[in-house]
């Protein structure tokens, strides 16, 4: 367009010096006069009109140009608005209209005061707002409807400059997100700023200790303060040897820093430093002091080689402060060692370090056998001594690698270093027969009649779970498949636990097992001592698949109380147990007692007396041939409903047990109350019942009460003809185990009580 006005200009300049020569030569032909008339006036007229044609053209262009920036401006998703600093004109896209709450059906009303407003919001004369606006950013933070603040960049341009008036585009740009990231960084600098204010105050009373290493040397260059803490007289040091110095659980994690800075790439700025907390005793000897131990990854010197080092700061001061804190969060009251919360925080780290650098580790999960006879019998005082002792006992053998810790009650945990390059699959087992040899030597002074021993499961670190959590939870999962052994260890077996703990699969199995038959009921002979000969059965459920495997009731029973089906399952052994009974005495059979367990939900029904009752004399078998096991939890889970459920089923004739009596928390006060024809003794009390004095005094104690107030007793996991001779001679009625019989299936128990019955011709 300028390149336009200036051709007119020249043809204007041109044309004024063709009139001149008109007017001032007069000696031009008449001819040549005239011709040079007409061309003056034709060059005026022409440039005339190309001054109009320019001048509509331009002012076209400019309309043009406007509404094809406001059409640009509507499809900005920011705020943006054309606006004139008169305050007459404003044009605003959707995104301005939101920030400004005009309405998409809204009539924005009067412009000047929609103008005057918003420059008054953003801290701005209008008439100063072209001034101010123009030519450079302005932030401002503005309040939504929602109480929010958003802070919004403005970027101001003129678009047509006019005498009276110009018009100006304005654009806004979000800048929220960076302000309040912007605030946050603040934050944590002013809170580093305290921190290190706290390091720096540290370094000036500890001092400083310096390790430094060049390229790819095995050994530190050590400063003169750092000679101190290592109780060097030279100013260089080997890994191995620094190694050597740290206390056994803090050597992992000094390996996995090695591996790290070993393997990085050297960097050539330095980048923010790391920290390590170290226990470092000098010379082997004396104790060890904490030490900070702030390191970077992997720097570069001025020539690429790598610097492997840091700093060293005592921190034993702080140590001893945080120890309190520590103790509260981390450390068991009564054994004095690591606790579940320092055993999960601990383990995590130890797993991540494993998997890092390809290492092992073994976690192990104990239990003190029959720790509740202790309590018991030598009261909760010593039982916390015996607690406090088996802690020592374990953290002997974390000396070298590992910690334990108090999970709860008698349980606890250790976890193990396995230094092989392989794994030593036989370092838990050789750990727990000298742990087991250490407990044995507890039983001295007060508790040298006490036999005492322990069960352990086993898990290897990280190959045997994804955290360390869930190898915790293998461990855990081991131990549990001994349970109600004794000196009982097992290593985790995936394969068995994919098995067992797929328990949607199993829920699926369990109960197309009831469906289709696959339940059936095992006999357990219960023999009399006195009459020699058996007196009873108990019925014990067992699931057979198809493919002739026998799944424990430990795995199916907990599924079945959690899913409901254990009604089935408990219907199904009352009816069953009643018929087989029912059948040998029809064939002529001795008549015997058969007992059969019930679930808590079941008896404690209503209606339990005639599902009973409904049984037996469909069978046409008599009530007294019958009898029902309770344990100790459900018996006293609500002791009035249960006095009067088993009053009920007493007035039907029906035989009542407690099962596993002792192992739960009941005094012999409740017994009083309950009408009981029998007591079960607890397999614990008998499984050492020759050797161990304490349990011997417990059984004659029970059976003497049992026998005062009417009631027989029978004694479980009989396995040795010692213990049967014993118990007879304490004045016992039944034995019920191994040595007169494993459960069986109905043919083989069938032929048992053949041979039981005199005179029986079959």
């Amino acid at each position: 367009m300028k390149n336009k006005n200036t051709i007119l200009w020249i043809e204007a300049f041109f044309a004024a010096i063709s009139m001149w020569i008109l007017f001032t030569v007069e000696y031009y032909p008449e001819r040549a006069h005239t011709a040079l008339r007409i061309y003056v006036f034709a060059m005026l007229l022409i440039t005339l009109g190309m001054v109009i044609a320019v001048r509509y053209y331009q002012s076209q262009h400019s309309s043009v140009d406007i509404d094809r920036i406001c059409e640009m401006v509507r499809h900005i998703d920011v705020p943006a608005f054309i606006w004139s600093n008169d305050l007459t004109t404003m044009y605003t896209n959707e995104a301005m209209d939101e920030l400004l709450g005009i309405a998409e059906s809204e009539d924005p009303g009067d412009i000047d005061v929609l103008l005057t407003n918003f420059f008054h919001f953003l801290g701005i004369a209008p008439r100063n707002a072209a001034d101010v606006l123009s030519g450079h950013s302005y932030y401002r933070g503005i309040e939504d409807e929602d109480g929010n603040t958003r802070y919004i960049s403005w970027t101001t341009s003129l678009l047509k400059h006019g005498s009276r008036a110009s018009l100006y585009f304005s654009i806004g740009f979000e800048t929220t997100d960076l302000v309040e990231t912007q605030q946050d960084l603040n934050d944590t600098l002013r809170e580093l700023s305290k921190s290190e204010s706290r390091y720096a105050l540290s370094m000036k009373l500890s001092g400083i200790g310096i390790l430094l290493c060049e390229s790819n040397r095995d050994e530190y260059y050590v400063s003169d303060e750092a000679m101190k803490f290592l109780g060097i007289s030279e100013n260089r040091i080997t890994f191995s040897e620094f190694r050597k110095r740290l206390h056994p659980e803090d050597r992992l994690i000094f390996d996995d820093y090695l591996n790290k800075v070993r393997y990085s790439t050297p960097q050539r700025n330095s980048t923010k430093p790391r920290t390590l907390e170290l226990r470092i005793r000098p010379n082997n000897s004396g104790q060890y002091t904490w030490y900070s131990y702030h390191y970077h990854e992997n720097l570069a010197n001025k020539d690429g080689m790598p610097i492997i080092g840091g700093a060293l700061i005592d921190i034993s001061v702080e140590k001893a402060k945080d120890a309190t804190i520590e103790r509260l969060a981390f450390l068991d009251e009564i054994t004095e060692i690591a606790n579940r919360n320092k055993l999960m925080h601990d383990g995590e780290e130890t797993f991540r370090i494993c998997r890092a650098m390809g290492t092992y580790c073994w976690i192990l999960v104990l239990d003190i056998d029959r720790f509740h006879i202790i309590n018991d019998s030598y009261g909760y005082e010593n039982g916390d001594k015996i607690l406090k002792q088996f802690a020592h006992v374990l953290c002997k053998y974390t000396a070298a690698g590992g910690f334990a810790a108090r999970v709860s009650a008698d349980n606890f945990a250790m976890v193990l270093h396995d230094y092989s390059d392989y794994g030593d699959d036989e370092l838990p087992g050789r750990t727990l027969e000298h742990i087991r040899a250490d407990l044995q030597g507890l039983s001295i002074g007060e508790f040298a009649n006490l036999s005492l021993s322990c069960s352990a499961g086993f898990a290897r670190i990280p190959t045997d779970g994804n955290s360390f959590h869930e190898v915790l939870e293998h461990a855990e999962f081991a131990l549990a498949m001994g349970k109600g052994e004794l000196a009982y260890v097992m290593g985790y077996d995936a394969q068995m636990h994919r098995e067992i703990v797929s328990q949607g699969e199993m829920e699926k199995q369990l109960a197309t097992a009831i469906r289709n038959h696959y339940l059936q009921l095992y006999y357990q002979p219960k023999y009399d001592l006195k009459r020699h000969c058996i007196m009873g059965a108990e019925a014990l459920i067992r699931w057979i698949t198809p493919d002739g495997n026998m799944i424990s009731p430990n795995v199916f029973i907990p599924i079945a109380e959690k899913t409901g089906m254990i009604s089935d399952i408990s219907h199904f052994v009352l009816v069953e147990a009643v018929r087989q009974n029912a059948e040998w005495q029809k064939a002529g059979l001795s008549p015997i007692v058969m007992s059969i367990n019930f679930a808590s939900g079941d008896f404690y029904q209503a209606n339990i007396c005639d599902t009973v009752g409904y049984e037996l004399e469909r069978r046409g078998l008599e009530s007294k041939w019958l009898e029902l096991e309770l344990t100790e939890r459900l018996a006293l889970g609500d002791i009035n409903y249960t006095v009067q459920q088993m009053n009920a089923l007493r007035d039907m004739g029906i035989l009542l047990a407690m099962d596993d009596f002792g192992t739960g928390y009941s005094s012999l006060s409740y017994i009083q109350l309950l009408p009981l024809t029998l007591l079960k003794l607890d397999r614990s009390f008998i499984i050492e019942i020759e050797t161990d004095t304490v349990a011997q005094e417990i059984v004659s104690a029970v059976i003497k009460i049992a026998k005062s107030m009417n009631i027989e007793t029978i004694a479980e996991g009989v396995e040795y003809q010692g213990q049967s001779d014993l118990l007879a001679r304490m004045g016992c009625d039944y034995i019920q185990g191994y040595l007169y019989g494993k459960p069986m299936t109905a043919a083989d128990f069938r032929v048992r009580l053949i041979e039981n019955t005199p005179g029986y011709q079959g």
